[in-house]
């Protein structure tokens, strides 16, 4: 038994082994094999991250895991964005410029006001 345990870690010394992106997929993975419909992508998936995981083409894996961690920046700056104007929702009122539509944040409930783009200078009116 001792000598199986050798050789395999004879044979996995040099392979990339599991990361960020591998985690994921098993994960997805694991939840699409609950699917009828599913099941084939899900094991699909599973394979694809063993894969990754005893690959021994280690710039190649980290391509990967760089595109995948710019792809998950997207999507989390995106989630948090959208989280952010939720919660600053009853206290601004978003305004955009009419010139260069440049985004101001002005607070509610102040009647009626000058505002001035910081990017443009330009003065327009509004009601908060």
């Amino acid at each position: 038994m001792k000598n199986i345990f050798n050789k395999a870690a004879y044979y996995f010394r040099n392979s990339y082994g599991f990361d960020k992106f591998s985690k994921y997929l098993y994960i997805a993975g694991l939840i699409l094999t609950f699917g009828k419909l599913t099941a084939i992508f899900g094991y699909a998936l599973i394979i694809y991250g063993t894969w990754r995981a005893v690959s021994k083409n280690k710039y190649r894996r980290y391509q990967e895991l760089s595109v995948f961690e710019n792809y998950l920046l997207i999507f989390k700056q995106k989630y948090y964005r959208y989280k952010s104007s939720i919660i600053d929702f009853p206290k601004y009122k978003i305004f955009k410029c009419p010139n260069c539509s440049q985004k101001l944040r002005v607070p509610r409930k102040k009647g009626k006001l000058i505002i001035t783009c910081k990017k443009c200078g330009t003065e327009f009116r509004g009601k908060s």
